[in-house]
């Protein structure tokens, strides 16, 4: 089956992309040992998560819900929510939303972002080895970077349990693109990763037996995939790169010791040269990689194509 792709530019020159994946067999193939579970693995990041990760771009999160026809009937699952950045985001989306994080700081902290603003979003520690079918059906369980850490074929399983017919899974990432004309991009990135060498389970995600996210859900209920990505150029603090770092379980003051501010010197160092009164420009990449059962998958096409024929 061919894969097709559309790239959409939009009035400020953000790029778009949106790509059908033809779902794949490889049901041989033995699935990959999932990271051990550690619940306060975020605990002393939990604080500098927020400022330091990039967010989500608005327009992602806009058309992953126009993509999953969201409304106010609907429930949704923020799995592994962290400090709440998805729930919040979809939480006009939705009727009702849970979230779960194992880390109660994360929760605090997303629990204080969401009063007043998300009032129908409930935050609750647990972890998917917590997802059971009294937490009741959903339209849309969103992952945002944290579905490495789960056993992820059983994740996949129960969540099938939970997920409506015509629902879907959605794991979102950002990440930076080290491609960019932006000089010091590379030489960031590559310093995070000398740093982060020592970490056993960024070596596993690392490793040639290390399973991509694509085919774990090729092999689960929700092979059907769609990838939505947008590219946007931002404004970046020099500050926020150098907590970056902090909100790392890789680069944790646990893991590091004193090697901590060493990095974080030689961070200053290279943005400081780079830098206009405190800020610099970087380009980051926010994706959705939205799975569906093939079924719902084929009605939703099809739903699309009439509306597009409405419009024409």
């Amino acid at each position: 089956m061919a894969t097709s792709a559309k790239i959409r530019r939009s009035n400020d020159n953000d790029v778009l992309f949106a790509c059908l994946l033809p779902p794949t067999t490889c049901l041989e193939l033995p699935m990959t040992a999932p990271i051990p579970f550690v619940p306060d693995r975020f605990k002393t990041n939990a604080a500098h998560y927020l400022a330091g990760r990039p967010p989500y771009s608005p327009q992602l999160i806009r058309r992953v819900a126009q993509s999953c026809e969201l409304g106010g009937s609907h429930r949704l699952l923020d799995l592994g929510c962290g400090p709440g950045q998805l729930s919040l985001a979809f939480s006009s989306w939705v009727g009702s939303g849970l979230a779960l994080d194992p880390e109660p700081e994360m929760l605090r902290i997303a629990a204080g972002l969401g009063a007043g603003i998300a009032p129908n979003i409930e935050y609750r520690e647990g972890s998917s080895y917590d997802l059971a079918p009294t937490l009741g059906r959903f339209r849309l369980a969103v992952i945002g970077r944290a579905f490495h850490w789960m056993d992820r074929p059983d994740t996949l399983a129960r969540l099938d349990e939970l997920i409506e017919p015509e629902g879907a899974v959605a794991l979102f990432s950002t990440a930076i693109v080290t491609e960019a004309p932006i000089a010091w991009l590379a030489p960031y990135h590559a310093l995070v990763e000398e740093y982060a060498q020592s970490d056993p389970a960024r070596m596993q995600r690392k490793s040639d037996d290390w399973e991509s996210h694509d085919t774990v859900l090729a092999k689960s209920s929700f092979p059907a995939l769609e990838r939505v990505s947008i590219v946007e150029t931002r404004r970046t603090s020099v500050e926020s790169l150098i907590e970056r770092p902090l909100s790392m379980s890789s680069l944790s003051r646990e893991r590091l010791g004193e090697r901590l501010d060493e990095l974080q010197a030689r961070i200053r160092q290279l943005l400081d040269a780079h830098a206009t009164n405190g800020w610099v420009e970087e380009r980051i990449e926010s994706t959705a990689l939205i799975a569906r059962r093939e079924a719902s998958h084929r009605q939703g096409a099809v739903a699309s194509l009439r509306r597009a024929r409405e419009i024409i």
